[in-house]
């Protein structure tokens, strides 16, 4: 019985809110009249018009950096056993490290139609300097260095086919969960991205190998395509969360992604005055 208590109160401290009256009909059911009519007049104070922060997650695929484990490693590796692989940008993707920052604004159209517009951006530099002893009796000294960004701006159209997820106070967890709502998107996105690499290989002290530079720049257009869900968090907030895929135009062997975003979104609330939906 102390263990069924217990629990008891554990759950309604988790899953309830501290500060919400007690709902009360007759012969101990809640009125759905009078909850519908609260969660009318909860709609009804929040704009079509909202804001939202997101982190994407890309998983590109990278073939320009094939050249780089096919002959530079093993090449490397050769000449001074204690190489290490360099690292890449797809070292970095395949430990889900990158997160590419977006901001946004959107405007419901109405129950099943939303449009977005949206943009962000993302860089970074990997560097990897070491020096082993050589087979040359010199030591090997390697320093590679790439630097990528991109940026992105684009629209899209979310479409929900059971309808957006209601806005109201929730009771508890699995309140929300109900109410969540899946919705299928398509984006036009415009990427502005860079490339910028630099290796160096010598046998110190004086023996030069290699001393390259790369630099270059690309604008591409994508289509993106997303599958997502829609939760409910309070009146005037949701987190979203979607998987996906980013086709490009041109450089699809670098580009070409599957996506997975996290997104909190936040509803503006409507002036004082204006009862139009």
């Amino acid at each position: 019985m102390y263990l069924v208590s217990l629990f008891f109160i554990l759950g309604e401290s988790v899953f309830f809110s501290s500060d919400k009256a007690s709902l009360i009909a007759e012969n101990g059911s809640v009125s759905e009249a009078s909850c519908d009519l609260r969660d009318e007049e909860d709609e009804s104070e929040i704009s079509n018009w909202f804001w939202f922060i997101s982190a994407v997650n890309p998983y590109p695929k990278m073939e320009s950096e094939k050249p780089i484990r096919k002959y530079f490693d093993p090449i490397m590796g050769f000449l001074s056993p204690d190489h290490e692989p360099v690292k890449t940008v797809g070292d970095y993707r395949d430990k889900h490290l990158i997160w590419a920052p977006h901001i946004g604004i959107g405007y419901k159209i109405n129950e099943k139609f939303t449009v977005t517009v949206q943009g962000g951006g993302e860089g970074g530099k990997i560097r990897t300097k070491q020096t082993h002893p050589s087979i040359l009796l010199f030591p090997l000294h390697t320093d590679f260095e790439i630097k990528r960004t991109a940026f992105y701006l684009g629209g899209g159209v979310h479409y929900s086919p059971f309808g957006s997820p209601v806005h109201k106070e929730f009771n508890n967890f699995w309140e929300r969960i109900r109410s969540s709502r899946p919705y299928l998107s398509l984006s036009i996105t415009h990427t502005y991205a860079t490339y910028d690499a630099r290796v160096k290989v010598k046998f110190e002290p004086v023996f030069p190998i290699v001393d390259l530079e790369l630099s270059d720049k690309w604008p591409t257009l994508s289509v993106d395509m997303n599958l997502g869900l829609e939760i409910p968090l309070k009146k005037m907030d949701e987190f979203v969360v979607s998987v996906g895929y980013s086709k490009f135009l041109h450089l699809e062997e670098d580009f070409d992604s599957f996506t997975i975003t996290l997104e909190y979104k936040r509803f503006f609330k409507k002036k004082s005055g204006n009862s139009s939906r």
